[in-house]
């Protein structure tokens, strides 16, 4: 039976209980699996990506000196493991898109324009992707999307703005950047 080395987190995060952690975690585990599957379009691979990003954030929780930026910092992580995944090619042969269960729309037109835009969406360089699903799906302000993309605020709304005009020939873009 092989042993499994114990993770201890470091400096801060010891004082914190494991309650107290997967408190202030359990939020953000949804908006990270969400990031995941946007980023890797495969469930398995974005559960992992989640799942080291947790292990990751506990051993580095000690750096986070303002516990109001946890949200962009843990979707960092989550963005770092999903790139790290990529490079690796974990997710070889993977389908562009978000899955059928993740579709709340109804009507066949706006699932056709739906698809159309994962499609589109899968299309752009990684840096790009990341930017349009963190602002536009898990709806974060400019500057955490910033943060997690370790961009500044003009940098990123530039990325954004070049993203967006590049998804206008294939889909319509019905919202404007805040």
């Amino acid at each position: 039976m092989q042993q499994v080395a114990e993770v201890k987190p470091s400096g801060a995060a010891q004082q914190i209980s494991e309650r107290t952690f997967a408190d202030l975690l359990t939020p953000l585990i949804e908006p990270g699996f969400r990031l995941a599957l946007a980023m890797l379009h495969d469930a398995q691979a974005a559960e992992d990506a989640v799942q080291e990003a947790s292990f990751t954030a506990w051993r580095k929780l000690g750096r986070i000196k303002d516990q109001g930026r946890l949200r962009p910092w843990f979707l960092g992580v989550v963005a770092n493991k999903c790139r790290n995944a990529r490079k690796r090619k974990w997710v070889a042969g993977v389908s562009l898109g978000l899955p059928d269960e993740l579709s709340v729309v109804s009507d066949e037109e706006r699932t056709l324009r739906g698809a159309d835009l994962r499609r589109a969406i899968g299309r752009l360089a990684y840096d790009d992707r990341l930017a349009i699903v963190l602002y536009f799906y898990l709806d974060m302000p400019v500057d955490d999307v910033a943060t997690v993309a370790g961009k500044s605020v003009g940098a990123t709304r530039a990325r954004l703005h070049r993203a967006v005009k590049k998804l206008r020939p294939d889909v319509a873009i019905e919202e404007a950047l805040r």
